[in-house]
């Protein structure tokens, strides 16, 4: 007899915790579905925004192509001003880490 009520009360706690379980992945796949619909319209923001710089990539080409020296000197000017901003910045986060370890 008392087989029975184990079995009764094992029974009771699985169907109770299979209920739980359920309610949770419901409420899990819930949520994973908005979190879906968003990373959906972040990929069509980026594949948008890399096909903008694929063309731009293709513009600068034909303009160098076609204009040369002058073209490539205007590029040179710009990838110099980003190397002499390089150690700058370095520099500034260097000084920001040692005034936050109070050296």
């Amino acid at each position: 007899m008392t087989e029975i009520i184990h079995a009764d009360i094992f029974f009771f706690i699985t169907a109770i915790a299979v209920i739980i379980i359920g309610i949770g992945g419901a409420i899990a796949l819930y949520y994973a579905i908005f979190i879906l619909r968003d990373m959906r319209v972040v990929a069509k923001k980026i594949r948008k925004a890399s096909d903008e710089l694929e063309q731009d990539f293709e513009d600068l080409r034909a303009n160098i192509k076609t204009e040369g020296v002058r073209t490539r000197t205007i590029f040179e000017l710009v990838l110099g001003f980003i190397a002499r901003q390089i150690p700058k910045l370095r520099a500034e986060k260097k000084a920001k880490e040692m005034r936050s370890k109070g050296g």
